[in-house]
């Protein structure tokens, strides 16, 4: 038996968290202007009364990134901060960067916007109408059910509604940035996917990897949440510290973190079961429609094992199902 390492630390309240360590002098702190409609067009964004704020050291758009304004882990359709459009509820749109977080918040509400609105698709099922893929539809066939459906006493037809998890890990994203020496930069990240941060933060910087520094101390207990998401946040972070040669901090409160970040994938699903007269199950056929949110994220990792897996446990002998994950006005999902 392999003992945790951490019980010991975890039962007396030593282990180091993201809050737990301490903080340089000249620390900065930031928080994210995010957008609160779910798909527009941005017509216009002043930003000129929060930098001029007291307190407020920096107000950072798009085009203020020095790398590249994307952070898409597998596939690039993940724009950091938002440019002309937004996406989604709680897409980032702006850092706000201050002596204290008090002084964020206030100045947050002096950013003024105008929103110019798209059409909202919610329903995974009229995305798939109307074509919004994230990724091509996949295939699984064992046997043959169309002859299979003949053999069976019993068929069942129906249809299935799976929600959407939070995974509601107990510490809340967030990241430390210290710019260091010759232009290296540590970034003290709460993920699951430290390499993930790490990449993230050389693409929006534009520097070499071996000049980002990504420090974690343990990966559980995110339950999926931050193997990638965290990245979004130790970019952000980055970005701050660079631009303000000053350490930036940023630990989401638990509302910015659910409003922010997407969940497990939701599914509306069409199923038929066969089974034979002593109630075997026979033959099985689904499809199912993947609420895939606003851009890729892990949604192609998932997809191409979720096929398989629906017939992993039970192995029907005859099995047909097609999974379609499509686009819409929701935060980036993790199916994990």
């Amino acid at each position: 038996m392999i003992s945790n390492i951490d019980t010991y630390s975890h039962v007396r309240g030593e282990s180091i968290y993201l809050d737990d360590i301490p903080l340089q002098v000249g620390t900065l702190f930031a928080k994210v202007f995010d957008s609160t409609v779910a798909h527009a067009h941005i017509k216009h964004l002043d930003i000129s009364k929060a930098k001029n704020y007291p307190g407020v050291r920096a107000v950072i758009i798009h085009s203020d990134i020095t790398g590249e304004n994307q952070i898409g882990g597998i596939i690039p359709d993940e724009p950091l901060l938002a440019e002309n459009m937004v996406d989604f509820i709680g897409m980032p749109i702006a850092i706000v960067v201050a002596e204290n977080e008090h002084i964020a918040k206030k100045a947050l509400k002096l950013i003024e916007i105008e929103y110019e609105p798209l059409p909202i698709i919610v329903d995974p099922r009229e995305a798939h109408r109307q074509g919004k893929y994230l990724s091509t539809p996949r295939h699984f066939n064992l046997g043959d059910t169309e002859i299979a459906w003949s053999n069976c006493a019993h068929i069942f037809e129906g249809k299935a509604e799976s929600g959407g998890q939070e995974h509601l890990y107990i510490e809340t994203q967030g990241a430390y940035a210290v710019p260091g020496e010759n232009g290296f930069i540590k970034v003290y990240s709460s993920t699951q996917g430290p390499t993930a941060v790490q990449k993230t933060v050389s693409r929006v910087l534009g520097k070499p990897m071996h000049q980002v520094e990504v420090d974690t101390t343990r990966l559980g207990g995110g339950f999926g949440g931050k193997e990638d998401q965290a990245s979004t946040w130790g970019a952000i972070c980055a970005v701050a510290a660079h631009i303000t040669k000053s350490p930036v901090k940023y630990s989401l409160d638990r509302m910015e973190d659910m409003r922010m970040t997407g969940k497990r994938h939701p599914y509306s699903s069409d199923y038929k079961i066969g089974l034979d007269k002593d109630l075997n199950i026979i033959a099985y056929e689904a499809q199912y429609y993947q609420n895939g949110g606003s851009c890729c994220g892990f949604v192609s990792c998932h997809f191409r094992a979720h096929p398989l897996s629906c017939n992993q446990y039970l192995q029907y002998p005859q099995c047909k199902n097609q999974r379609i994950s499509v686009q819409n006005q929701f935060a980036t999902q993790y199916g994990i």
